[in-house]
């Protein structure tokens, strides 16, 4: 077998169709500095890069995921599935979506949508965890377990709760900046933020969000919400070029982290950037309110 982890077949795969690393970047929508790292196993790629990536390289999202072993034992990336990010970007799908049909039911083709959503994330869901524990040895599997119990515990605490309170959070006149790689993650986040009355534009990367802000006249966006992880620039470098901006009243605009990178050096790197505040997914409706009533005059 010409790999055993997931580095060396990406890099494997790369070579047999006679791409650089740029090449293989420029296909997948990152940078080729990415593409090194993942091939030398300093970092991975983000799970929702897995069907582009299979799709350029000729295999199956399920190859990559298998070549997550090296001799029967989890590899690093293993690991992060058990984490936050790969977890809680499903997580926040399902719980999105779940909130829209709570406010649409009675509309029944966004109701199908959001149902066909929460179904294809939980089914996504399902198959890591069955994939991790059916690797992972028995101590680790009880760890694990642990960690469901803890999400259990939080869903059975809050799923009884009422945005009954929402109304109280209206920011109509408020322009607010999206920015996510994610369809699905900025569609659910802007219906949540409109419900308070305010506009939502969108922005793919960090390098559009930027764009956005340096092109716009001065106010017209009041605020951004900010993912970390994106392709072509991270929330973290795309924070810090604002804060560079020459246009003093554009480069002092309110910054929110929106992010599933939820370790304390995640929250570090967001405020040393020059963030404002700090917010986690899957979203909390009201954390995220608080957060934006915080920071909109």
């Amino acid at each position: 077998m010409p790999y055993n982890t997931l580095g060396s077949m990406i890099r494997y795969l790369r070579k047999q169709h006679n791409m650089t690393q740029a090449d293989l970047a420029a296909k997948v929508g990152v940078t080729d500095k990415a593409v090194s790292k993942w091939e030398r196993e300093l970092s991975y790629p983000d799970i929702s890069l897995f069907p582009g990536l299979a799709d350029v390289l000729g295999v199956t999202a399920d190859d990559l995921l298998k070549e997550c072993m090296d001799e029967g034992k989890p590899s690093r990336l293993l690991q992060i599935f058990k984490m936050s990010h790969d977890l809680r970007t499903p997580l926040n799908i399902i719980l999105g979506y779940a909130k829209m049909a709570e406010l649409h039911y009675d509309e029944p083709e966004k109701l199908a949508r959001y149902l066909a959503g929460i179904r294809i994330s939980g089914e996504y869901l399902l198959k890591v965890l069955d994939y991790v524990i059916d690797v992972s040895h028995k101590d680790e599997r009880k760890d694990f377990e642990g960690s469901l119990t803890e999400l259990s515990d939080y869903l059975a605490k809050n799923m009884n709760e009422v945005q009954s309170d929402r109304d109280t959070y209206d920011f109509s006149g408020k322009r607010i900046l999206l920015v996510d790689d994610m369809e699905v993650n900025r569609e659910i986040a802007g219906e949540m933020v409109m419900l308070t009355g305010a506009e939502v534009e969108y922005a793919e990367n960090g390098a559009i969000c930027v764009e956005k802000i340096e092109t716009s006249e001065a106010g017209y966006y009041d605020l951004v919400l900010m993912d970390l992880q994106m392709p072509v620039m991270d929330g973290i470098e795309a924070t810090r070029q604002i804060r560079q901006l020459p246009d003093h009243e554009k480069a002092v605009i309110p910054i929110i982290a929106m992010t599933a990178n939820v370790y304390e050096a995640d929250r570090l790197a967001a405020f040393e950037a020059g963030m404002n505040a700090f917010t986690e997914k899957p979203i909390v409706v009201e954390a995220l309110f608080r957060a934006m009533k915080d920071h909109l005059s």
